[in-house]
């Protein structure tokens, strides 16, 4: 009996190896894509010729890659100049301006709301008095719609002397987030959050300065002071736009209950649609 139990468990073992493995997608376990190999004309002549036609784009969209990213992002910029959405909840609406002095996370954010890509998607984190954080998490065809749009992180585009965590800040989530490796400040570009934070006084922002080793200009200090926000996360993301209307649904949405990881007790799905 135990050998016949014995048995089961390896070929169990040996099905499970065979099936196609895929990465999570969650706030607890942010993308990371390994950026492809580029083929030469030299090396394509000898490449087989059916899994050549398998890297080809579908839907007449030429994917994106870590190794194309700034030109593909640019050139995008380039031909799409908006630069104001908004997101829909049950709570109400949030409108949102981005900044044209980062312009790869512009034209990111632009070319993945024409795509669709938020709708449906939710504020899968929430902490009270620091920030509310969605986008795609495990769901249904989330990989899918990812892959399909290509596989790709955007370079950073810190400023965090013009553009703090000040309340209403808007952020792309980081990427690669590997314990005792230090990270490459890269923005995962398919999940974002909008800062809450709370108001800092001279005592606080002096012990953050020193804790996270920054140097806060004075002007930003004031912003701090006096609308509130998250200091110590300067110079570690790229804030690329800010809330001009609907800071009151932020709010409501930061005050919402949840368990113990910050996820919602329920879901707050959102779609994302440019504002003309």
């Amino acid at each position: 009996m135990i050998r016949l139990l014995n048995f089961i468990v390896i070929l169990l073992a040996l099905c499970n190896c065979g099936r196609e493995s895929r990465p999570i997608i969650s706030p607890d376990k942010p993308l990371v894509f390994d950026e492809p190999e580029k083929i030469s004309e030299t090396d394509s002549a000898s490449f087989p010729a059916d899994e050549l036609d398998s890297l080809k784009p579908i839907d007449n969209w030429d994917r994106i890659y870590q190794y194309n990213v700034e030109e593909r992002l640019s050139e995008y910029g380039e031909n799409n100049k908006e630069t104001r959405f908004k997101i829909s909840t049950s709570f109400g609406e949030i409108k949102v301006k981005l900044y044209n002095s980062t312009p790869l996370h512009r034209a990111s954010m632009v070319l993945l709301i024409k795509k669709g890509l938020f709708n449906g998607s939710r504020f899968y984190r929430v902490r009270k008095d620091f920030i509310i954080q969605g986008g795609f998490t495990d769901g249904p065809g989330a990989f899918e719609k990812l892959i399909e749009i290509g596989r790709y992180k955007v370079p950073p585009e810190i400023d965090m002397n013009s553009h703090p965590h000040v309340r209403g800040a808007f952020a792309l989530a980081g990427a690669d987030f590997i314990p005792g490796i230090s990270r490459d400040k890269k923005s995962n570009p398919f999940t974002f959050y909008i800062v809450q934070g709370s108001v800092q006084n001279d005592a606080s922002l002096s012990s953050i300065e020193k804790a996270y080793g920054l140097d806060l200009s004075r002007k930003n200090k004031e912003k701090y002071k006096k609308y509130g926000g998250t200091p110590h996360l300067d110079n570690q993301y790229t804030v690329c736009g800010e809330v001009y209307s609907g800071m009151d649904v932020v709010e409501k949405i930061n005050k919402v209950k949840t368990n113990r990881s910050e996820q919602p007790n329920e879901s707050i799905y959102l779609s994302v649609s440019l504002i003309e």
